[in-house]
């Protein structure tokens, strides 16, 4: 009995070197033009995967040769001279990602690619086998798509070439959606309750996007736990919903950190100069676009490989622009309209469709601002759970904007002045403020800090002439509802608007939620005029 089992052990293995051999063999007919059609015949017949990243790449058209072995190009990479590269994966007999002398991942462009030309008629030959083979794909959507075909094919070892798949799958979602598939093909295909709870089990620690839709199939099947696995989907459904809460709380808060951030400057200066500025929305705008040039300055004139550095460099570069055109508009305009608030209202509004205009005459009508490295992505809190990063740097940011402002109107010479200024201007000149200088300071602080919001808005949205209007009349809501020129208002309101906004969206389309807040705050203005902590005395104007 042991030498036949030695014996078979040998000639097992003596096959399985002959069956790598002529696979070695067909894989370098395709790389060398020698009989293609044959040999990519052999390799879908022969369905070894560990040439099918190779068929894959045949499958795709992005089958080159890199020093004589068989590569295909990954992730994308552009340059800022221009020039466009790639990551490149080798194909047979591993494969693999590439790395350099530095262990770095290579990168190189098409141009140092031989490409390796396969006519359509061989690359149909492959169709039966698509399914399997974008299991190895380099790129990760069309993983997480093959292993959801698999679902519902009927191609035969589909569970062992998917467990091989997952075995080498880097990609945390795919492998998530990979498992969830790879679970209910084994819990279909067993009758044992005890496996079966397993794979239940399975799909629900697992929780991929599909695992509730999986189990309640499941359940609908009347096969052995299908009552066990109905449970499990509505207990996933619950936590999805509970988890839902979470981040339309999480929008909530940075939908309101956003508002706080621009209309910190608009109430110190409705509160101080009595001041409708319309105009308030396009410092936003000007932020943004010193963000944009900045960008445009490293990349295309200094030609420094880009870094996240130019996003460093704006962020004060924008308060101090913003805040000076600010100055600007102050010295030349509303210095003049004190006290009239019709006539300040109609000029800061023209003067606003003057920047909306002069920036889409500069920069067009479409530009957009690269997001830093450090920025990108988000905390995975659960599989279903994902906090962008570029939203929790705008919450802090927030909070430090609203810090140093409360530290410059509580605890600084020129903070008590514009307190003063601000309860009474009259009383405030008898006794020696220079209420036109407080004035012209207060307009460049809260211009800068429109700015800054401008810089901040360039991570999560395209920058527009006509961004600043989207955000003006919230403001006004935010300014109006907190009381003027109360900070503690200003958080309040912003916050409160921002989670009512959210909230109401995930019943009513987002027009009706708006139409909804607008209504509460005329109610809440009815009762409230002056909002939820009205300044103490009045303004005194000129």
């Amino acid at each position: 009995m042991r030498k036949l089992l030695i014996a078979a052990l040998v000639l097992w293995t003596q096959w399985a070197m002959a069956a790598t051999d002529s696979t070695t063999i067909f894989v370098s007919q395709i790389l060398h033009d020698t009989q293609k059609t044959y040999a990519i015949n052999q390799l879908v017949t022969l369905q070894d995967p560990t040439t099918f990243p190779l068929l894959g790449a045949i499958n795709n058209k992005r089958l080159y040769l890199l020093d004589n072995q068989a590569v295909t190009t990954g992730e994308k990479f552009d340059s800022p001279n221009g020039i466009t590269t790639y990551e490149i994966y080798s194909l047979y007999p591993k494969n693999e990602l590439l790395v350099n002398k530095n262990g770095q991942p290579l990168h190189t462009s098409i141009d140092a690619l031989t490409v390796v030309e396969i006519s359509r008629a061989d690359r149909l030959l492959i169709n039966g086998l698509l399914p399997m083979l974008e299991m190895f794909s380099t790129e990760p959507a069309k993983r997480m798509l093959a292993y959801g075909q698999l679902k519902d094919s009927h191609a035969p070892h589909r569970i062992e070439m998917l467990r091989m798949a997952l075995a080498q799958e880097s990609n945390a979602d795919a492998l998530r959606a990979g498992k969830d598939i790879l679970y209910y093909l084994e819990l279909n295909t067993t009758t044992e309750a005890s496996i079966a709870k397993l794979y239940i089990d399975s799909l629900a620690e697992n929780w991929g996007d599909n695992a509730p839709v999986f189990l309640s199939e499941y359940a609908r099947s009347k096969k052995v736990l299908a009552d066990y696995a109905g449970q499990k989907a509505l207990a996933l459904e619950r936590r999805y919903d509970y988890l839902q809460k979470v981040q339309n709380l999480f929008s909530g808060l940075s939908l309101g950190s956003i508002l706080i951030l621009i209309a910190l400057g608009l109430s110190i200066v409705y509160g101080l100069a009595g001041i409708i500025n319309m105009a308030h929305g396009e410092f936003l705008m000007i932020g943004a676009y010193t963000t944009y040039c900045i960008q445009t300055l490293f990349t295309n004139v200094l030609k420094v490989p880009y870094t996240d550095l130019f996003f460093v460099i704006s962020l004060p570069l924008s308060f101090l622009v913003a805040g000076l055109l600010g100055l600007l508009l102050e010295r030349l305009v509303v210095r003049h309209l004190y006290a009239r608030p019709l006539e300040s209202l109609l000029a800061t509004w023209g003067v606003s469709l003057i920047l909306i205009q002069t920036a889409r005459s500069l920069f067009g009508d479409l530009t957009a601002v690269k997001t830093p490295s450090f920025l990108s992505g988000g905390l995975a809190v659960s599989p279903h759970l994902v906090l962008p990063y570029n939203r929790i740097f705008i919450i802090g940011l927030t909070a430090l904007i609203v810090a140093l402002t409360y530290f410059m109107l509580y605890k600084t010479r020129l903070g008590l002045q514009i307190r003063a200024v601000t309860q009474n201007r009259g009383m405030s000149a008898c006794l020696g403020i220079d209420t036109k200088r407080v004035a012209a300071l207060t307009f460049f602080f809260g211009s800068g800090l429109a700015g800054i919001a401008g810089c901040a808005m360039t991570l999560i949205g395209n920058v527009v002439p006509d961004m600043g209007q989207t955000y003006i009349v919230d403001s006004f809501l935010v300014v109006v509802t907190g009381g003027v020129g109360k900070i503690v208002g200003t958080i309040v309101s912003g916050l409160g608007i921002g989670f009512f906004t959210k909230i109401l969206e995930a019943f009513f389309q987002a027009v009706y939620g708006k139409v909804c807040i607008l209504l509460f705050i005329m109610l809440f203005m009815q009762y409230k005029p002056k909002g939820l902590f009205p300044y103490k005395g009045r303004l005194a104007e000129d």
